[in-house]
């Protein structure tokens, strides 16, 4: 079975230090770290002979400029519009070096999923350009080179986390912020049209495919947070507010397939609840007094299927590599 090293919960920064401390392997102690470039950009860099990349009888050689392309959630492709769009944005970078003589051949690391015809058209794109070489390196690779390195999966910074999975909440706690200024703390009546009625309907056959229980439903979503749907429903429906809703179907986003992914390490959905709850609310400071909107946001993405599954899953075919 594959390992899954959870490479998604990683920074930015950390996922920067990863992949050079592989070029330090594959290129040799020559590489550079990754720094802000004129561009605003962030690139590392090696210069000379390979030593193993992409093989010991050819190796590269020359100027390689290193970047790292880092995704959050687990379920990404390289082929997915987003990477390709990414990708674009550094053609000129890349084709002003590739002129100077900066730049002869092009790593570019991620931990999205490799696809054949996906590399095959970036390649291409990336090769016309003018470098030698061009390589995107998908996390299948990742995870092998992980597999041959005992130190480095020693070093990765998850490895030791005693938490099912690890986020960002900031982007929902702007979120909650907004929602509870918008709302003034009041509690609008729970049932507000027919609607409302047709998503109790709903949840019943969601919640047991997500294993929550009737008590949680009824007694802490329906009672004490239904009542704030309709506000917070307003809220990001106004076109006035596009940049906040945006926030917060990224953070809806995140956790769906953080939660996907680690769902067999909670007993119950009312255990994602509370472990989501008391990650956030260790951000104390940017949330007094705004504490009790935590848990009314989370049961509102649960409520309109922003997190939880809508049908029962399959059977997981990946290892914990941490286990």
């Amino acid at each position: 079975m594959r390992r899954d090293y959870r490479l998604y919960e990683l920074s930015e920064s950390e996922f920067e230090e990863l992949v050079v401390k592989i070029c330090v392997k594959w290129l040799g102690e020559g590489v550079t770290p990754f720094a802000p470039g004129r561009d605003g950009g962030r690139d590392g860099k090696f210069n000379g002979k390979a030593e193993c990349f992409p093989s010991t009888t050819q190796p590269l050689e020359g100027d390689v400029v290193l970047q790292a392309k880092h995704v959050a959630v687990f379920d990404k492709s390289c082929s997915d519009k987003d990477f390709e769009r990414l990708l674009k944005k550094e053609h000129a970078k890349i084709k002003r070096l590739g002129k100077k003589g900066l730049c002869d051949h092009y790593m570019v690391f991620t931990n999205r999923r490799y696809t054949g015809g996906a590399d095959e058209k970036l390649i291409a794109g990336l090769m016309a350009l003018g470098v030698k070489s061009a390589h995107i390196i998908g996390i299948e690779r990742l995870n092998t080179a992980l597999d041959d390195m005992q130190q480095l999966r020693e070093w990765l910074p998850n490895r030791k986390d005693t938490i099912p999975f690890r986020f960002e909440p900031d982007d929902l706690i702007e979120v909650i912020g907004a929602v509870h200024d918008y709302a003034d703390g009041s509690v609008m009546s729970a049932f507000n049209s027919a609607r409302d009625f047709e998503k109790l309907k709903l949840r019943e056959e969601k919640n047991k495919i997500n294993g929550l229980s009737d008590d949680y439903y009824n007694q802490v979503i329906v009672n004490n947070s239904f009542p704030h749907f309709s506000r917070i429903d307003h809220f990001l429906s106004n076109p006035r507010n596009t940049e906040i809703a945006a926030l917060y179907h990224d953070s809806a986003d995140e956790l769906k397939q953080k939660i996907l992914a680690a769902r067999p390490q909670f007993e119950t959905f009312d255990s994602v609840f509370a472990f989501l709850i008391e990650e956030i609310q260790k951000k104390r400071v940017a949330l007094k007094g705004k504490r009790r909107m935590i848990s009314v946001m989370l049961h509102y993405m649960y409520a309109n299927c922003d997190i939880g599954s809508k049908k029962l899953p399959t059977t997981p075919m990946t290892d914990n590599a941490h286990a």
